[in-house]
């Protein structure tokens, strides 16, 4: 029935795929619960929460860029090198400017991987799969090799101040969770967004500036990249170097198993912030049950083949249907 609790809970999250990220999510916190019943703590609550806000910040612009249909397997490096430049600079300039000058280069980073993607019309994947290595290796040269040190301990505030009781980086995904919500679904700029990443060739015929729309969205997910790693450095007090190792892939899986289609044109951030907590709760609650954590790493691996796959045989099933629709509308021709 339309009215149903199911129906209202289905169109309040935005469709049938988040209402089942949805309802894993309850089953795998039951099924944790069961083995560890203190994981459904409020404290315990908190420290889950903090842990996949960073994932969940930078997995909001990912969302942006893959919608977008583009990709960037960089930001994992780009983490690094925001998180140790603002270390570095907050040794020797005021910590605010310190955690500025961190996100404006995420947004720097992010901007230069969007201006050759569109300058040399090749895959994206191929451009921030070089970029990866190029920013992981100067993140290397610029601490040689070793976590920054002598860090004042002023530059730890944004990363550990709390407003009601909750630290900043969940607030701050929280709050732009909401904003990159609505800009998505509800203006100009994120019809514009599906329009591009659906269909190039149709939006650009259309008057849309795909150029714009591009390097937008390439700088706004390193801005977003930027300040997870500027909060992570922050709320650990340093930065090294191997930070965001593997962080892209946690991004990635988390964009893609909420239901952004890697090919692009469709998503929703509600989906998005299902599988961050989803993917977060799998990983902490291993651990919490005494399960080893490595089985952590094969569930977000497995979870983003599935996605893929349902991605895929949903785009066919569609693509089936289309053709079925063309075919009838012109035998009744």
């Amino acid at each position: 029935m339309k009215n149903s609790p199911g129906a209202l809970l289905s169109r309040m999250l935005g469709g049938g795929r988040n209402l089942g990220l949805f309802t894993t999510l309850l089953l795998a916190l039951l099924l944790i619960s069961l083995f560890s019943p203190q994981y459904l703590s409020i404290d315990n609550a908190m420290v889950v929460a903090l842990q996949v806000s960073f994932i969940g910040l930078a997995s909001l612009g990912t969302a942006f860029l893959i919608v977008s249909g583009n990709v960037d397997l960089s930001i994992g490096s780009q983490y690094a090198m925001c998180a140790v430049s603002a270390a570095l600079l907050a040794k020797q300039l005021p910590v605010s400017l310190a955690w500025l000058a961190g996100i404006a280069l995420g947004a720097a980073l992010g901007l230069i991987n969007g201006l050759m993607v569109w300058r040399i019309s090749i895959s994206p994947i191929i451009v921030t799969l070089g970029t990866l290595t190029i920013f992981r290796g100067i993140a290397l040269r610029i601490t040689n090799g070793f976590g920054v040190r002598g860090v004042p301990k002023s530059f730890s505030w944004l990363g550990e101040a709390t407003f009601l009781g909750v630290p900043t980086p969940i607030c701050a995904l929280v709050i732009l969770g909401i904003v990159a919500h609505l800009v998505l679904q509800y203006t100009t700029q994120g019809r514009h967004l599906f329009a591009f990443g659906g269909n190039r060739q149709a939006a650009e015929a259309a008057g849309i500036n795909g150029k714009g729309l591009v390097l937008t969205s390439f700088a706004l997910n390193g801005a977003l990249v930027g300040l997870s790693a500027v909060l992570a450095a922050s709320r650990f007090g340093t930065a090294a170097p191997t930070f965001g190792v593997g962080f892209e892939l946690d991004v990635i899986a988390a964009v893609i198993l909420g239901g952004v289609a890697f090919t692009g044109g469709e998503g929703s951030i509600i989906g998005v912030m299902l599988a961050v907590i989803l993917l977060g709760v799998i990983n902490s609650g291993l651990i919490s049950t005494g399960i080893d954590p490595h089985y952590a790493q094969v569930v977000k691996g497995a979870a983003l083949v599935i996605a893929v796959a349902l991605d895929q045989l949903t785009q066919e099933q569609q693509e089936r249907h289309r053709k079925k629709l063309a075919v009838l509308e012109r035998a009744g021709s």
